[in-house]
């Protein structure tokens, strides 16, 4: 797509063309990616700066990259598409504009960004050539609202308005407690079609699928909502507290009672049909009104096959199995920490160590998997007798080590030291890791994220042998093509530019 912001910034440099003129970058095709290749160069004036945060960003073969410092008034983006290695300016990532995400429309893809005051724009749309003109997301509240990245395969974009009613103290996700509720307006991509505003009385919401919409109303109505028109469908009333599974058919829902004792059932969305599995008889102090904020809530495993409800001590205190409703028992604990797959992470009760272990609500087997100093260590996953989990350094919180926990034996074995979170897996043996350096100042109003970018190291481990090849260092942003390798913005490295490089998967 070459817009009329492109034309119009070609006859500028036409015109600027000189001996003192800056040339235009040549860029370098990687489609696949088979070795390292310098995508495109810096340009030959760069000076980069320490702890600041060089914008790189990708759509599917198309990357959106700058040189220029996030504040920078002048700032300019291009973008490289990396199987041509065709480069030119991209006018509407204009100065003043970040943080550029997607929203794939049955017409192409739409960007949408953020101004420095949080404000939504439409930046460009891939669907329609020409029509790139950033322009502020109609029929929005003036105050700037939250954005949660639409997944893929989804068709609206989400904008949340925080808050648009308030308790004297913070209750939520309860109705009929003068809990705080959240307005919901989605966008289909139109620049110059309004946002259709969902509700302004929610309490919570759930993603169906690629249209639907699941919202809990503070009038404990329960509504399926067509995200694309906004019409909906009473499917349940008198619902004090809503979890949904995301197993596309069933819900965890509690009675409107006596705000003491309240049954909560399960409901198969498909059939209308419920079974009650609990009640919560610690009402009062649920939803944020007792010691723990969770009180109340039900969890699901990953597997969506159980759900467990936590009670006012920090701890499960009901579970149930989803495809019957039968209750499971519980075992005792006194912690928490989620679910991978199907087992939620418990800690049992120690007079010297901490001690966590792995409960498959299921079978109703505990299996220890942690046993030491306080570490308050995280389950990454669960390989039938193997688990792996990670503990955070004392002294650094960006980084720590892995390590693997044969629950048929005890063993434990170090698998990493000193890096980042989830490693991936390339093959057998080897690893694509990071380690990361420290937060870096970047762009403001960050629309869908409270974190701060971070500059990493990236590497390839193999674990057979030892051996650690080192690709890029102090990298602030990079993006993951699959089976392939990375792109990334190396802004301080001898050869400074975007380069690509292989890892090829296997």
């Amino acid at each position: 797509m070459r817009s009329n912001a492109y034309v119009a910034s070609v006859l500028l440099v036409t015109a600027a063309c000189g001996p003192d003129a800056p040339a235009e970058p040549a860029g370098e095709a990687a489609c696949p990616i088979t070795a390292p290749t310098r995508l495109v160069a810096a340009p030959a004036d760069f000076e980069p700066v320490e702890d600041v945060w060089y914008g790189l960003h990708v759509f599917g073969d198309d990357i959106l990259y700058t040189f220029d410092r996030y504040d920078d008034p002048d700032r300019e983006y291009w973008r490289l598409n990396r199987c041509t290695g065709d480069v030119e300016p991209y006018a509407p990532l204009a100065p003043g504009l970040h943080n550029p995400y997607p929203l794939e429309t049955p017409n192409g893809r739409v960007l949408y960004g953020n101004d420095a005051d949080g404000r939504p724009f439409v930046l460009d749309r891939f669907d329609v050539a020409g029509d790139d003109e950033p322009r502020p997301v109609l029929g929005l509240p003036d105050r700037p609202g939250f954005v949660t990245l639409p997944r893929p395969g989804m068709r609206y974009n989400k904008f949340f308005d925080f808050w648009t009613s308030q308790s004297e103290e913070p209750i939520f996700n309860a109705a009929g407690l003068g809990a705080y509720t959240f307005g919901l307006y989605v966008h289909h991509g139109e620049p110059d079609v309004p946002a259709v505003r969902l509700s302004e009385t929610i309490l919570a919401h759930f993603e169906v699928d690629a249209t639907q919409l699941l919202i809990h109303e503070d009038s404990g109505e329960v509504h399926r909502v067509d995200a694309m028109t906004g019409e909906r469908e009473l499917l349940m009333a008198g619902v004090r507290y809503a979890a949904y599974g995301y197993d596309g058919r069933t819900l965890v829902w509690q009675a409107i009672g006596d705000d003491i004792a309240e049954p909560v059932y399960l409901r198969d969305l498909d059939t209308g049909s419920d079974v009650q599995i609990a009640v919560n008889n610690f009402a009062a102090l649920s939803w944020n009104r007792g010691a723990e904020r969770d009180t109340g809530q039900w969890y699901y495993t990953d597997d969506h096959a159980a759900v467990a409800l936590f009670g006012p001590d920090g701890w499960f205190v009901a579970a149930a199995r989803v495809d019957t409703g039968e209750a499971l028992a519980v075992p005792e604990h006194i912690g928490q920490r989620g679910s991978v797959a199907g087992y939620f992470a418990i800690s049992l009760a120690d007079p010297v160590d901490e001690v966590w272990a792995i409960w498959d609500p299921l079978a109703g087997e505990v299996r220890e998997w942690y046993r030491g100093p306080l570490a308050k260590p995280m389950l990454l996953g669960v390989d039938g007798d193997v688990v792996e989990y990670y503990v955070e350094a004392a002294d650094d919180f960006l980084n720590g080590t892995i390590w693997r926990a044969d629950l048929r034996t005890g063993e434990t074995a170090e698998r990493f030291a000193g890096i980042g979170l989830f490693p991936l897996q390339l093959d057998d043996s080897r690893y694509l890791v990071h380690v990361s350096r420290g937060a870096l100042e970047g762009p403001p109003g960050d629309g869908h994220s409270f974190l701060s970018p971070v500059a990493r190291d990236w590497s390839i481990v193999d674990l057979a042998t030892g051996a650690s090849t080192s690709i890029a260092t102090n990298i602030a942003s990079a993006h993951g093509f699959a089976d392939e390798g990375m792109v990334y913005l190396d802004a301080h490295g001898p050869d400074p530019g975007v380069w690509a490089y292989p890892y090829a998967r296997q």
